[in-house]
């Protein structure tokens, strides 16, 4: 394991596009149908891994990217929808844990009612058991890059940067009654659709791991999708990937 490697990830080319432009000497690596740019920004030496959109998308890239280049860290950012009415657009959540948001049991009742619903587990390999079994329901962000991510939230200027919670699920949720049950009943701070399958992933290698999202909007606020919102999250994380680079090196 290369203890001086990150990862970072980006669904979309809009959340991708700026570390690829701040990596010296790029090398690119197609794995399946996923690009991966290994290169360095300043002293780290960093991998971009551009996953595409969605669940299955971010954890085959995380655990492609994991198997190749064997990095110290994951760190999974990007753009996200607002669940927290306190927060507004370029508010930053660290993911102090997330959570499957489509995984879940309703209750037996003869009408759908989307409230009656319970959190489960999405399902993993546990090699005790020699099975398939179901995982905690929150997936924790490692206490070590949330704490370089925290050090650089000092300096940020745009917004707020907040402890939160990051639901993902392949959906886009935009009735505000179902955003409020999700805060609410879950703690949810945000949406997005890659940060939990990528946590499970890493998980289950035994690799540090933090979703880092930017609300791009959020319908409590009425604000629509703001793109620019996407370059100011990669430059707050690669200001984080060098504060956690520093740590690792005890400097």
């Amino acid at each position: 394991m290369d203890t001086q490697r990150i990862m970072i990830e980006g669904a979309m080319n809009m959340e991708t596009s700026l570390l690829l432009k701040a990596l010296a000497d790029p090398q690119e690596h197609i794995v399946g149908q996923w690009r991966f740019v290994e290169g360095c920004y300043h002293s780290v030496h960093l991998v971009v891994a551009v996953t595409s959109i969605g669940m299955t998308n971010a954890a085959a890239a995380t655990a492609l990217g994991i198997e190749k280049f064997r990095p110290a860290a994951v760190i999974s950012q990007g753009t996200a929808g607002g669940h927290d009415p306190a927060l507004q657009a370029y508010d930053i959540v660290l993911g102090k844990r997330s959570f499957d948001a489509s995984a879940y049991r309703t209750a037996q009742e003869e009408k759908a009612d989307w409230r009656h619903l319970e959190l489960m587990g999405a399902y993993a390999y546990d090699a005790a058991a020699q099975a398939f079994v179901p995982q905690a329901v929150y997936y924790p962000g490692d206490e070590k890059l949330l704490a370089a991510a925290r050090t650089v939230g000092q300096e940020y200027t745009r917004g707020r940067v907040v402890d939160g919670c990051i639901a993902s699920c392949n959906t886009w949720n935009r009735q505000k009654e179902r955003l409020q049950y999700l805060h609410d009943q879950f703690g949810s701070s945000c949406e997005d659709m890659e940060v939990n399958s990528a946590a499970q992933i890493c998980q289950q290698y035994g690799i540090p791991f933090l979703g880092i999202r930017i609300l791009s909007n959020t319908e409590f606020r009425a604000e629509e999708f703001q793109p620019e919102s996407a370059g100011v999250c990669q430059q707050f994380v690669l200001a984080v990937a060098e504060q956690y680079n520093r740590e690792l090196a005890g400097n």
